[in-house]
């Protein structure tokens, strides 16, 4: 059995076709008896966690991204349960990989990052959420991140000569210009502007206040105006949040366009988790004329898939395997 399997590693969120979970884990030697997802891996247990993770410019540094990548392997078979009954004991799954890295480490990184993953010597055994996978890693391709996700959209792209890339992550904020749909790496930078910086700040303010941290996933559903969060919590927490995001977002477009990105003329495409989580805050600042929302938290991933897919031939064919 041969898979392609596209992964996007993200700083906060890691991203397959189909699967979203945070870039965090933890080892245990104690499995939780309810919920969450255990991997077993040559003798150790890890289990995933939302917890904001050091940053890692160079992804090769440690086994993380390998342990979250078999995580989203493992994810990804399962979608194909009918396949893996079939398989005995003695098989194993060939598993070519597609990943990605921000345009201004691409360069830098991207073979050294394909070798992390294609030097794994053999057959990987291990154990996911009680399913044992037995995978071959036979080949990794490496992507330019936010560039892949843009190709999703060449079709609202048209006619545009000039195309700004703002992709809003955990922990940076990776903007780009195209021309005529090139990358233009005279503009090309990263920004610590990711949303994990407002999170930051939020508790800040809080502790400042003598109030305690919220967790990340109650500040999303109030950013969000989530319903049920809006009439669980005070007023006083609630116009906390949703003025630190307004007071974020200025700040963030403010820092885009020093850099040089013409936001008010050029048409601008919004990608990433945190540009999903803050739409409706861009739209009310009313610096960006012409933008273009990406809200496919999967967007880099299927464009991985479908470059490959270009390069290959098989643009045509389903994506989900090969």
């Amino acid at each position: 059995m041969n898979r392609v399997v596209p992964i996007d590693h993200g700083n906060r969120l890691t991203k397959t076709l189909t699967h979203v979970f945070p870039s965090s884990f933890m080892e245990s030697k104690y499995v939780p008896s309810i919920g969450g997802d255990v991997l077993k891996y040559e003798g150790k247990t890890y289990i995933i966690t939302d917890q904001n993770l050091p940053v890692l410019n160079d992804k090769t540094e440690d086994e993380r991204y390998f342990v979250l990548s078999l995580f989203a392997i493992g994810k990804e078979l399962a979608n194909d349960a009918e396949t893996l009954r079939k398989l005995t004991p003695n098989d194993h799954i060939k598993v070519e990989l597609l990943i990605g890295l921000p345009l201004l480490h691409y360069e830098a990184y991207r073979y050294k990052f394909e070798r992390y993953f294609t030097s794994r010597p053999g057959i990987i055994k291990y154990e996911l959420n009680s399913k044992s996978y037995s995978i071959q890693i036979t080949d990794a391709k490496a992507y330019p991140q936010a560039y892949s996700a843009a190709v999703t959209v060449l079709d609202k792209l048209k006619g545009s000569n000039i195309v700004n890339i703002v992709d809003i992550g955990g922990h940076t904020v990776d903007c780009l210009q195209l021309v005529k749909f090139e990358p233009n790496m005279g503009l090309c930078t990263s920004l610590y502007w990711g949303v994990n910086a407002l999170f930051q700040g939020i508790n800040d303010q809080m502790r400042s206040m003598g109030g305690k941290d919220i967790p990340n996933s109650i500040i999303e559903g109030i950013i969000r105006k989530d319903p049920a969060d809006l009439a669980e919590y005070s007023e006083k927490r609630i116009d906390t949040i949703l003025s630190a995001a307004i007071s974020h977002t200025e700040r963030m477009l403010a820092e885009v366009a020093q850099k040089g990105f013409d936001l008010e003329e050029d048409r601008t495409v919004f990608m990433g988790g945190g540009s999903i989580l803050l739409s409706e805050y861009i739209r009310q600042t009313g610096k960006v004329k012409k933008p273009i929302f990406i809200d496919d938290v999967h967007a880099n991933a299927k464009g991985y898939r479908l470059l490959y897919d270009m390069e290959n031939g098989t643009a045509s064919k389903q994506r989900h395997g090969a």
